[in-house]
């Protein structure tokens, strides 16, 4: 709608343009564009509120006092003018506005409001005044009072400061937009009409009504239009300031500019004035050279900050503890020793190689990666994984960031597997205690309900010998064990603690478990020289030892050995059983110890053996660990803490332990 309006508001004033012109000059068509121009800009302040509003406002105040000088011009006076006349008062104001305007416009379109930036675009229009000056208005101001002096000099003075200014403007870095351009050639057209008015003026020669007024009456239409487009709320788009180079070039063109403008004045007017060509040159010189050293110190202030900044960016690229990646179109074109570590590639390797090269084949795709790749999203955090040279998964969590206009992405790779494991880990404990409580609570009613029935049938057992009495209460004592070993591994179960050597329960189980194996498993006991003094509950850690044996026995239909063995590590007491049968795959190691669980025939095992342990080593405030895989047979390692300083049997009592 906004962009229609222009449109139709450009047209009208062409039209309006060529009417004035092809009938030589409709004066209220010159009278009007003023003041529709100050209109124009005070309707796209109140509609598109821009940031610089009050750069707009005194421009609205600008074309308006145009547009009220123009009447003056035309309409106070019976024919031409007098020079200068009350309407000079009026465009030498509306001048100096417009180029307060521009001053304010340029604060809020530049992000760069150093002085010297004003100096460079101030020397550059000077250099083509200079040039305009040799060819058209050397030796042309003629004599008259000191009012016309003021005015012949006062208008090429605000001439050169306005085109100075929109110099200052068109070097703003950054997307131009609309009203940016709109508003660049409104000026640029208001000074090439003054270009044509200054000679005329002082010698008295101007005509009204010729193609020459239209630079003026399209000044008003391009002011008016750029106040009227959108894009009037900023002017510019800034991008980050670089050194100014190309404007020392633009400087060093200038010079070539004033040496020229000699020879063009030589050419038309066959003289040259030294004076001024010598002194505006010499000053041009100077102010070129000192722009030139301060140029050449700021590049080395910049060079220094550079490389401050590499070696900043290097200590963090080089030491960090994550894998950093950094690229283009996902090639890894440069990766920190970390990432190396990690996934063991060279970083030679690693700049030949995509990203999907080293990641998971299940995550190769991701919906926020497709976005990414797409430019539709500039930065993303995800887990995935990737894949060592040698095969390794390796769980991480990537953050990635993309510069869309550069290209240039970074990823930022850490490496997670040890969490997750500890995450895991805290998850089994969590559910292990839920499933504990819940357990407990279960069993410790039972148990009640199992004695009654148990002291009824001993009491009918007294007067009856039934065997049916005795299944009853058969079942009611394997009951109260299933009950115990529920409390057990709930730590519910109350614990006869004491101090005792780990070396006497191997001892005192090996005879028990070479009856339990049977003969086709052969048993290997292992203890180690010194003490191994734990406090625990001697019963309870027998029922380990059983139950790990059990297993292992299960574990080996067609024979092989059992190993027994009890050691120090440290401040730790380790007691381990490991057997040579089947072994187990990943998802069975993680659900061992769960209650109920079981790859037995239900007719066979109840699944509560290792949860037992599990929770007699837990109530022992001890540890458990198992390793195993599939057909390399398993070891359960059960860590509990030695006692420092407890009184160790001696050597010949440790049979009276055993009993």
């Amino acid at each position: 709608m906004a962009t229609t309006a222009v449109r139709a508001y450009l047209g009208l004033g062409a039209l309006a343009i060529a009417a004035y012109v092809a009938f030589g000059g409709v004066y209220p068509i010159y009278e009007s564009l003023g003041l529709l121009a100050a209109a124009a800009i005070v309707v796209g302040v109140v509609f598109h509120r821009p940031a610089a509003r009050a750069g707009w406002i005194v421009l609205a105040a600008s074309e308006a006092v145009y547009g009220i000088s123009d009447l003056v011009y035309f309409r106070g006076y019976d024919g031409l003018p007098p020079f200068p006349s009350a309407a000079d008062y009026g465009y030498l104001l509306a001048d100096v506005l417009l180029a307060v305007a521009l001053v304010l416009l340029i604060r809020t379109a530049s992000s760069q409001h150093d002085l010297p930036s004003y100096f460079d675009a101030g020397v550059l229009a000077l250099a083509l005044s200079l040039l305009i000056w040799a060819a058209a208005f050397a030796g042309s101001f003629g004599m008259g009072t000191g009012l016309t002096r003021f005015f012949s000099v006062a208008y090429p003075v605000i001439d050169l400061v306005l085109l100075a200014l929109v110099v200052r403007l068109m070097l703003v870095r950054g997307t131009r937009s609309f009203s940016f351009v709109a508003l660049c050639l409104g000026v640029l057209c208001l000074l090439g009409s003054d270009v044509w008015y200054v000679v005329p003026a002082v010698t008295d020669s101007y005509v009204a009504g010729t193609w020459r007024d239209a630079g003026w009456l399209a000044s008003y239409v391009f002011f008016g239009a750029s106040a009227l487009h959108p894009s009037m709320k900023r002017l510019v788009v800034a991008r980050a300031e670089a050194l100014p180079i190309r404007r020392v070039v633009f400087l060093g063109l200038s010079l070539v500019v004033v040496a020229v403008a000699p020879a063009v004045q030589l050419a038309l007017t066959g003289e040259v004035s030294v004076y001024p060509f010598a002194v505006i040159g010499g000053l041009m010189a100077v102010f070129v050279a000192a722009r030139v050293a301060g140029v050449v110190r700021d590049l080395e202030r910049t060079r220094r900050e550079a490389e401050q900044s590499e070696r900043r960016f290097r200590l963090v690229f080089e030491r960090a503890p994550i894998g950093i990646s950094v690229g283009r179109d996902g090639i890894m074109s440069e990766t920190n020793p970390a990432l190396q570590r990690m996934l063991g590639y060279s970083a030679e390797e690693f700049a030949r190689m995509h990203y999907t090269d080293v990641t998971d084949p299940d995550d190769r795709w991701s919906e926020v990666q497709s976005e990414l790749d797409l430019g539709t999203r500039d930065a993303f955090a995800i887990d995935k994984r990737y894949v060592r040279k040698d095969g390794t998964p390796v769980e991480t969590h990537v953050h990635v960031a993309l510069d869309l206009e550069d290209g240039l992405g970074i990823s930022l790779i850490e490496d997670v597997t040890g969490r997750r494991a500890l995450e895991e880990q805290l998850r089994q404990a969590q559910k292990m205690e839920a499933i504990g409580k819940l357990a407990g609570g279960i069993a410790h009613d039972f148990n009640n309900l199992m004695t009654a029935v148990i002291g009824y049938s001993d009491l009918l057992l007294r007067d009856y010998s039934d065997e049916k009495i005795e299944a009853i209460r058969d079942s009611a004592e394997r009951a109260a064990n299933l009950t115990r070993q529920l409390l057990a591994f709930s730590r519910r179960q109350i614990m006869q603690t004491q101090e005792i050597d780990l070396r006497d329960v191997a001892d005192h189980m090996d005879s028990f478990l070479r009856r339990l194996i049977g003969e086709d498993v052969r048993l290997v006991t292992e203890t180690d020289d010194r003490p191994v003094i734990v406090r625990a509950d001697r019963t309870q850690l027998e029922q380990v030892v059983m139950n790990l044996a059990v297993n292992a026995r299960d574990a080996m239909p067609g024979g092989g050995t059992l190993t027994l063995a009890v050691t120090t590590e440290g401040d730790t007491a380790i007691l381990s059983v490991a057997d040579t049968g089947t072994g187990m795959d990943a998802d069975v190691r993680e659900r061992i110890f769960e209650p109920f669980f079981t790859t037995k025939s239900l007719a066979v095992s109840s699944g509560l053996g290792l949860s037992t342990v599990h929770g007699i080593v837990g109530q022992s405030g001890g540890t458990i660990e198992v390793e195993s895989e599939p057909g390399r047979g398993a070891r359960f390692t059960v860590r509990l803490p030695l006692l420092d300083g407890a009184v160790l049997p001696e050597p010949g009592d440790r049979a009276t332990l055993i009993d």
